[in-house]
């Protein structure tokens, strides 16, 4: 994806997160996280919410919501190449072999901080005292996102959830 691509990622990240619907949303998957043994939630975003095109080969938006003081397994898409934003909270990823602080999406940064992970390549996420809040752009539909985990090889195809 190129520079121009990602800056438009953030155009539309701006306008998602000044929807009251996806706020909404968000804060019901913070209650969810609560109320669930999985060290995240997410829900997919419904393409009218966003109202807008996707950049070439995004197909599929989501918000993620992980549990305080947590590590998720680490895991690849091997069908999906990811872009990955924080707008809250922090921690640090792994991503291959590189260990990268998580930065907060700040919309007057000339360049924000995207976390573009390539297809199979194996990334986990660690966080500290808050939630860590993420969307996710992927260039599958939400319905065909697979999740292999690295330690069992167990796959996991996510549900689509835009009951919103």
């Amino acid at each position: 994806m190129q520079e121009t691509d990602l800056s438009k990622l953030s155009s539309l990240v701006e306008k998602i997160l000044r929807n009251r619907d996806v706020l909404n949303i968000i804060d019901d998957l913070k209650g969810q996280l609560l109320e669930s043994n999985e060290p995240f939630v997410w829900a997919t975003l419904p393409h009218q919410l966003i109202g807008e095109e996707f950049p070439t080969g995004i197909h599929s938006a989501w918000i993620f919501v992980l549990k305080p003081n947590c590590q998720t397994s680490s895991h690849y898409h091997p069908n999906s190449i990811q872009h990955t934003i924080v707008i809250e909270g922090d921690g640090w990823a792994k991503i291959g072999n590189r260990e990268v602080e998580l930065k907060v999406f700040n919309p007057h940064d000339i360049q924000p901080i995207w976390y573009v992970i390539e297809k199979n390549v194996p990334h986990e996420f660690v966080t500290r005292d808050s939630p860590v809040v993420v969307i996710s752009f992927h260039t599958c539909l939400a319905d065909e996102l697979v999740e292999v985990e690295m330690e069992s090889g167990s796959r996991r195809l996510y549900e689509k959830r835009d009951t919103y």
